[in-house]
């Protein structure tokens, strides 16, 4: 016996599949992952997904975590070890007129033109100029 989609084309031998497979048609998700654009009606979906990016489901405590590097907070240990990874990042893509360090290359231009002295970029109806 199968049970069909009446909203698309799929169909199962399992009544509870099709009670699961209606659900993704639900525009109104109520577990969004904050890492990926997954979304689910059932929390032990969306726990089964998390653990895909080693996520703590629950925050540890309605107590704030605090960054000893900087002042980040959050209540959630899988957002602060994210956050600490940004800190512990190798940054191998030094400025050669400071000690600015980057591991990213745009980042590492962008920060470079703070140092340029020539404006490049001039107002044609002022004397306004920038780099």
């Amino acid at each position: 016996k199968d049970f069909k989609c009446d909203q698309c084309d799929y169909a199962t031998c399992f009544k509870h599949h099709l009670k699961s497979h209606v659900l993704t048609h639900n525009t109104s998700k109520v577990l969004n992952c904050d890492q990926c654009d997954f979304a689910t009606n059932y929390k032990s979906y969306f726990k089964t997904h998390l653990l895909t990016h080693k996520v703590s489901v629950l925050p540890v405590s309605n107590k704030y975590l605090k960054c000893d590097q900087c002042c980040y907070a959050t209540n959630f240990i899988s957002q602060m070890n994210r956050h600490l990874l940004r800190h512990k990042t190798l940054k191998g893509l030094k400025c050669d007129q400071c000690d600015y360090a980057t591991n990213k290359k745009y980042n590492l231009k962008t920060h470079q033109l703070k140092h340029k002295n020539s404006k490049d970029f001039k107002c044609p109806q002022c004397d306004y100029a920038t780099n």
